[in-house]
Order: C-alpha cells, then structure tokens, then sequence
C-alpha cells in the first residue's frame, strides 16, 4: 500500500513546518525492526517454496501429470519470490526504521517508495493466481455442469477484480512516477502538480479488494467439503482431505487480521517500524499457497509410507516376495504382464486394522483380457468363437445384429 508511507511523510513534514520536531536520539535512529520483519516473512516463503518444489516433483516425477492448477501455483510462487526480494530491498532502504529517520536520506526513501510500489503489486496478483489454481483443482472434482460454470464464472470474477485492483494501484497518481517520486507532489511533500488519490479513498479501494480476498477465501475454504463428501472413497480418506484442505482457513483468518491492519495504517505515522499491514499480507499469500498445495502431495506421503513398510519388512511388497511394480518412478500404476494381451492395474487401498503381514499391499487388481476364459457365459463363448473363426475382434453378423453392426468383446475380470 505505497499511500501509507506518503501518509506518515505527510505528516512529519506538517510536524517540520510547526517547527515541533523533538530531536531525534542515537538510540532512535539506530533502532531497527528489520531482522524481525525478514526472520516472519521469510519463514512463511520458504515454506511455501518448499511446499510447491515437493508439488511439482510429485506432479512432474511421479505422476507426469501438470496440469492448469498446477501452472498457477507455480506462477504464484514466482510472485510470492518477487515479493520476498522486495521486502529484503526494502529492509536494505529503511523499512524497520522509524518513519522520520527512514526520510532523512531522500535517495533512500525514494528507492524504497519505488520498491514498495512493486511489492503491492506482487502480492496482489499472486493471491489472485492462488485462488485460479484452487478454482482449476476443484474443477476436477466437479460433478455437475452447475458445478463447472460456477467455478468458471468464479475465474472469470477473480481476473477482473485483479485487473481493477492493478488499476488503481498502478494509476494511483497522475503522473505514475508520483507514485514514488514525492517531489513531484504538491507541498508540503512536494513542489509539483501531480495528482493523487486521497487516503480515504486510496484506503477504502484496498478495503473493498481485501473483502473480495476474505470472500473467496471462505468460498475455496467450504467449497471442496461438499465435492469431497460426494466422492466415492472411504470415510477415511475423506475426512482426511477435508483436514487438510481446512487449512485454507487461515489464509482466510489472515485475510482478515491484514484488512484490520489495512484500515489502520494510513494513521499511523510509524508504520515503517513493523509493516504489519505488508507482513499480514505476505502471510496470506504463502498460506494460501501451502493450504492449496498439500492435497497435491498426497501420492508421496504414499510413497514414504510404503518405503517405511518395505524397509521393515526386508525391502520387498508384503506376500510377494519381490519389489512391487507400482512404486516404480515411471511405472505410472501400471504392472508389466508376460502376455500381451493382458494388461493388470493395481488398485491402492488404505490398510484396514484388520490387514495382516501376510495380506498383499494391493489388495485389488483389474485384469483386462482380449482372450476368452470360462468364467464368461455361453452367449460370450459364442460370440467369442465367431470373432476368433475370422482372426478378427470384429464380427459383421453375430447373432441376429443387423448387417451393418459390429460387436467387440472385451473380458473384465475384478479380483
């Protein structure tokens, strides 16, 4: 929000100009709050970028699967890098100092006015693109065409509630470099003509994107508990995804701890010392990140949890004898089987309390066979020696079929 250090400079030139000015002490002008700002933010960047490098891995490595929610996520991060960078750029141009000592050193200022300007931007933009790739991930579990459009118009929202933010940040003032050029403001800031928002309605404009935040937030935070609930897997694994995809809550709590900072910062003639309003955002934006991205890594706590079970247990699939097919880095699910004709796809399941050592650890196999077996009825039989008489999986007149239709048969067998 680059209004609010304009704000408080505003007011300490009104402070010069009544000659009130209290001289400044050593004590005070070295204070800074810098180390404290870099140590929260930083810790919330990296793990959010160690979160989507583990996303991508799985996405990349193990499934081969990169989808448009996945893109999203990793554009986000490069926004969530920028705005990072800039919080050490600005730690490096005053941000931790008191506001009167931050405007002693006009070069300085100015950098860190110009900086700051970016770093709205930044973050902004990355919670937008958080929210896209939530919306793109819940459309996989979309059931209904209700489903789908809701979410597609929701995209649509989110896009142009961004392009207008962007707008009034960018054209904040008139001259844009106003923005961050304080001289070219009219006094006591300045000596020029350029026009500004006020901080009324600089202020209000933020407030009304930070509602929009909290309102999607809670909309992606209770949204998937429905599409989950209808979902035909296991209470377990259910309650399990809804846990974690719960976390979305505290970007919402965070969403709405930075408006209440939002609303406050222009008065405050200070701010400078501990960012709260830049920092709570910051927090938003890498909790969303995380909260979107564990689901993602469910396929590797997977992995880890067999690795675990196949050390304790000699480093070989339970009732096998040999290393499973499935945990193979590439063998995306997938068992090679000596006939060509058969094709075998281990099902996973969550171990029941009940599963003894002796059990498989894929207790359920789809067999999908183009050769006849005796398990199928007579009519199958039938129809399987007319197809093989003519060397053919097409048959033109079996039974009483019409003259122009074809009848394939394929074997299913589910144990």
């Amino acid at each position: 929000m680059p209004v609010a250090w304009a704000t408080g400079a505003e007011k300490v030139m009104k402070r010069q100009a009544s000659s009130v000015i209290p001289s400044l002490s050593a004590g005070f002008i070295a204070y800074t709050n810098a180390q404290r700002i870099l140590s929260i933010t930083g810790t919330f960047f990296t793990a959010a970028l160690l979160i989507v490098l583990l996303r991508c891995y799985v996405r990349v490595v193990m499934l081969r699967v990169f989808g448009k929610d996945d893109y999203m996520m990793v554009v986000s991060t490069v926004f969530a890098t920028i705005s990072f960078a800039c919080f050490v750029i600005e730690t490096q141009n005053g941000l931790g100092n008191h506001l009167m000592v931050l405007l002693m050193d006009v070069n300085m200022y100015k950098t860190f006015a110009k900086v700051l300007y970016v770093h709205s931007l930044m973050v902004m933009v990355g919670l937008s693109c958080v929210k896209i790739s939530i919306a793109f991930s819940l459309l996989r579990l979309s059931a209904t065409k209700q489903q789908t459009r809701f979410l597609q118009v929701t995209i649509i929202f989110i896009v142009a509630i961004t392009l207008a933010c962007a707008g009034t940040l960018i054209f904040q003032c008139l001259p844009v470099e106003a923005a961050w050029d304080s001289s070219l403001r009219p006094a006591p800031l300045g000596t020029g003509n350029a026009r500004c928002y006020n901080n009324t309605t600089f202020r209000n404009l933020g407030l009304m994107n930070s509602v929009f935040n909290i309102i999607t937030d809670i909309l992606f935070a209770t949204l998937p508990i429905p599409l989950i609930w209808k979902l035909q897997i296991n209470m377990r694994t259910k309650m399990s995804l809804i846990v974690v995809l719960s976390f979305g809550w505290f970007a919402c709590a965070a969403g709405i701890v930075k408006a209440a900072q939002q609303y406050t910062v222009v008065d405050d003639p200070d701010w400078s010392v501990n960012d709260s309003f830049n920092v709570w955002n910051y927090i938003e934006l890498t909790i969303g990140i995380v909260a979107a991205s564990l689901p993602a890594l469910k396929p590797l706590f997977n992995w880890a949890l067999q690795t675990v079970s196949a050390i304790s247990s000699g480093g070989r699939t339970k009732g096998t004898g040999r290393p499973s097919a499935y945990t193979g880095a590439h063998s995306l699910g997938y068992h090679n089987m000596e006939s060509q004709h058969d094709k075998g796809i281990p099902m996973h399941s969550i171990r029941s309390r009940r599963e003894t050592i002796t059990e498989p650890s894929y207790p359920y196999s789809v067999q999908v066979s183009t050769q006849h077996s005796q398990l199928s009825g007579r009519a199958d039989k039938e129809a399987w020696d007319v197809i093989n008489s003519k060397d053919s999986n097409e048959s033109t007149r079996p039974f009483d079929l019409g003259p122009k239709d074809i009848s394939v048969t394929t074997e299913v067998r589910i144990t």
